[in-house]
């Protein structure tokens, strides 16, 4: 699990073009110097591209776009569950667990209490490990809704999977064939929803963090220029599409 995700971290946009300028480095040093030009030259173009909105709405929005948001929550008052998946938070315990969490994990947590003020029967299940020796998500997310307001009664917490599968598995444990709304960043969705589905869940996507909703319009001068911004859409684009094929490869889809 931990090969994997380091795979597919030195696969992102960023880690990709460093490779590529550390093989050009390389090149170079071995009097390659054509070779190391056309890599340098390479990893630019790559670092440009990346870091524009066009392409990186391109990638990302065929993922944001899949589900809608839950605009009318009361029309689900049967469902008695929502599960809010994890993403990172801090370990600096000294800190207010709100501002703990990232801000993905931020808003996943608002849009399950969101979902959980309109239906007053659900429970709410916070879910998310730790993985690489951080906070388990779980228990800061709790902790923050707590001070937020939500009652500690309507909670659980699944603080032990370190994966969107080991979510999927440890709901179909908890709630059987129940349905519930899944509560998860938008371009994260289509992978969560197939693999919950694997799972034999019932799953009923209630997407939020749409990264591509607050980009620049085409007639502002930024949107063609290259930005943190646009950096970021492209690697979550592209975590997400490698998610999907190794979870293909592996046959959990």
């Amino acid at each position: 699990m931990l090969l994997t995700k380091i795979i597919a971290a030195l696969l992102s946009p960023l880690p990709l073009v460093g490779l590529i300028l550390l093989a050009a480095w390389g090149l170079r040093l071995l009097k390659r110097t054509r070779l190391a030009v056309t890599a340098a030259c390479m990893a630019g173009i790559l670092f440009l591209v990346f870091s524009v909105e066009p392409l990186a709405r391109w990638l990302i929005l065929p993922l944001e776009s899949r589900y809608e948001p839950i605009t009318q929550p009361q029309a689900f008052t049967n469902v008695r569950w929502i599960l809010v998946l994890g993403s990172s938070a801090s370990e600096d315990a000294d800190a207010p667990p709100t501002t703990r969490l990232s801000g993905v994990a931020s808003l996943r947590l608002a849009e399950g209490l969101r979902l959980q003020n309109a239906l007053p029967e659900s429970t709410l299940i916070l879910s998310g490990g730790s993985v690489f020796g951080d906070a388990p998500s779980a228990t800061v997310m709790s902790r923050a809704a707590v001070e937020m307001g939500a009652d500690p009664e309507r909670l659980r917490i699944h603080p032990n999977p370190l994966n969107t599968r080991q979510e999927a598995e440890f709901m179909r444990e908890a709630v059987g064939e129940a349905p519930f709304l899944l509560v998860t960043s938008a371009s994260h969705m289509p992978r969560a929803m197939m693999l919950n589905r694997k799972a034999g869940l019932n799953p009923i996507p209630a997407p939020t963090a749409r990264r591509a909703a607050g980009t620049a319009l085409k007639s502002d001068p930024a949107f063609w220029l290259p930005s943190a911004g646009a950096l970021e859409m492209s690697e979550r684009a592209i975590h997400e599409y490698l998610g999907i094929a190794w979870a293909w490869m592996g046959g959990h889809i």
